[in-house]
């Protein structure tokens, strides 16, 4: 074919095409024309727009084939006996780039997975099970029971480790939920995803794919954790504590970051684990599962001139638990008597109120301040150390599964169940 001849029109999706612009050469894979423009993929991994009426020439040289992957795709949910489960729920480690909306959707087939990280394959015998197909944004507290469902499923067929690859935005809700609805644990639960889209040549999923498996089949652990890089490098991973981890940056690759502790370990592509903390809660003999939770609990954020009537509000909402973030070490505007007189009607309510830092590091303390004196006197209030705002969240959800009586709810909350309380943090643990 003539190459002055090849039109868009000539052109398929994937399409392997050199485009000539003035002398200069463009290799790369075929997306889209629009508007009077031809939008490659570089061998690099990123996109380029060129002008169709700018070009000289462009050449075909690999047309791509397309081909039935359904019988491999089915072979790959069907293995048995399984060293690791991967379990997919959505999120950007399952998506690419919808280029009719510009956007990234979770879009992805699971054997895609073993092409964009290629060594994972060596890993062990390996199921992918695709259990839902969501940004993590859109995931639902009955997500995470089917997480754990899904994990207790593999784990009972003999699964040696789990990886759960989701979104990273609410990774730690789901993690931390894991961390109580799965408890004890005879293997790890491993959580990754990644922060750039699989098909950008900066994304981050190979390694954390890899390494998660790694971490999965070999960590000398029984929790649920969090493997994601540790720096802006592929060298390791961190190995962190799914219910003291917190995504602190929108975009880093090193967004997740451990909260007053230090990573369980780190993690290597050779398979070796370093810097392991003796923290590290070791495997039990046999998982349990717990089914049940309560999802009728409401987070609200701390702040001056709050007042009660959001407090108020949950309160004729008829929810069943309420998660304060207060400031510092949980101090909230008892000035304004409204907010006094709200937590008094949800004391009358028999509704339980949980409150928690948004310091972030660090822990509540009732007894630091006035305000924080009269706070405790109400007797559904819970003061819970140094346990994260987003775990207190999740786990007031389990404690209410269990029961609805205040002192019960009290002792779950303030109990260590799964590690998400330490009754004090070293100097070196701030802002690892």
């Amino acid at each position: 074919m003539d190459k002055r001849k090849i039109t868009p029109e000539n052109l398929t999706f994937g399409d392997f095409i050199s485009i000539d612009i003035s002398g200069q050469e463009f290799h790369g894979e075929f997306i889209k024309s629009d508007n009077g423009l031809i939008v490659v993929k570089l061998k690099s991994g990123y996109d380029i727009a060129l002008p169709y009426k700018e070009i000289n020439s462009i050449s075909i040289i690999e047309k791509n084939e397309i081909k039935d992957e359904t019988k491999k795709e089915e072979k790959i949910k069907t293995v048995e006996k399984a060293d690791i489960t991967i379990i997919t729920t959505g999120g950007t480690i399952s998506s690419k780039i919808d280029y009719k909306t510009g956007g990234v959707s979770p879009s992805v087939e699971s054997d895609y997975y073993f092409k964009i990280s290629p060594d994972l394959n060596k890993q062990g015998k390996i199921e992918i099970f695709n259990l839902m197909s969501k940004l993590s944004e859109n995931m639902l507290p009955s997500d995470w029971l089917e997480i754990a469902k899904a994990a207790y499923s593999s784990i009972n067929k003999g699964s040696r480790g789990i990886v759960v690859t989701s979104g990273t935005d609410t990774m730690h809700f789901a993690a931390s939920a894991i961390s109580f609805l799965l408890n004890p644990l005879s293997i790890p639960v491993v959580f990754t995803g990644s922060q750039r889209s699989t098909d950008r040549g900066s994304t981050d999923a190979s390694t954390n794919l890899l390494l998660s498996a790694i971490t999965a089949r070999d960590f000398d652990a029984g929790e649920s954790v969090i493997c994601m890089h540790a720096n802006l490098n592929d060298k390791y991973n961190n190995i962190l504590r799914g219910n003291k981890a917190r995504k602190m940056h929108t975009e880093r690759r090193d967004a997740f970051r451990p909260i007053n502790i230090a990573p369980l370990a780190k993690v290597y592509s050779n398979g070796k684990f370093s810097d392991i903390l003796s923290e590290r809660i070791k495997r039990a003999e046999e998982t349990k599962l717990t089914d049940k939770i309560d999802q009728k609990v409401k987070l609200i954020y701390g702040y001056p001139s709050m007042g009660g009537d959001i407090i108020e509000y949950y309160t004729e909402k008829n929810i069943h638990g309420l998660v304060i973030s207060g400031t510092g070490f949980g101090n909230l505007p008892l000035d304004d008597k409204t907010v006094v007189s709200a937590l008094k009607k949800a004391e009358n309510n028999g509704i339980p109120i949980t409150i928690t830092s948004q310091a972030i590091y660090g822990a509540t303390n009732k007894f630091v301040y006035s305000t924080l004196r009269e706070i405790s006197k109400f007797e559904n209030i819970i003061y819970v150390g140094d346990m994260t705002t987003e775990t207190a969240f999740v786990k007031m959800m389990f404690a209410l599964g269990k029961s609805k009586k205040i002192e019960e709810i009290k002792n779950i909350m303030t109990s260590n169940l799964a590690g998400e309380i330490k009754n004090r943090s070293k100097v070196e643990e701030f802002l690892l």
